[in-house]
């Protein structure tokens, strides 16, 4: 009898462990579980139920353990932005979404060279403070991309001229 009461006990701190843990990383709404039948309600069960005053975001990157338990992709597919900067004030915007976790683009064909070089300054400082990597894709194009992702360009003068894109000569049947 008296182990069968410490098993109940170890078995109920376990899903109170449990439920902790899933509290922590986000899981919101409690799982029943099922029992030996044995189950009795006492006041630490019902302070164990309760869900915590305060909800804390836990990044995952790209996976995110479900309620089941597996692992599973996230749902939300990439988002990539292009930025076109035309004064210096637009370089806040292309800040927030590197710190948002979003990779960028900025295009700067359009931009007058005075405000060009400001932004830059202001976008590659900003980019090494979030241990993020900025790369020339093209004349007055820069990619900037947070920590989570890599820039492979293994091919740096790779250029769209040595391409062939004519047509090959095609016979009519006729």
């Amino acid at each position: 009898m008296g182990q069968e009461i410490i098993k109940e006990e170890y078995t109920m701190g376990l899903k109170g462990l449990l439920t902790r843990t899933v509290n922590f990383l986000g899981g919101g709404e409690e799982e029943e579980f099922e029992t030996d039948g044995y189950g009795y309600e006492t006041e630490a069960d019902d302070k164990e139920v309760q869900k915590p005053s305060q909800t804390r975001n836990v990044s995952l990157g790209a996976t995110g353990i479900g309620r089941s338990g597996y692992v599973s992709r996230r749902e939300e597919p990439l988002k990539m932005v292009v930025v076109e900067p035309e004064v210096f004030e637009d370089s806040k915007v292309i800040v927030d979404h590197l710190r948002a976790r979003t990779p960028v683009i900025i295009n700067f064909e359009a931009t007058e060279q005075k405000i060009k070089e400001r932004v830059n300054d202001y976008v590659s400082g900003a980019t090494y403070a979030v241990d993020g990597r900025i790369r020339s894709v093209g004349k007055n194009i820069l990619v900037c991309v947070p920590e989570n992702i890599e820039i492979d360009n293994s091919k740096p003068d790779f250029k769209v001229s040595k391409l062939n894109w004519s047509a090959p000569d095609v016979q009519d049947p006729q």
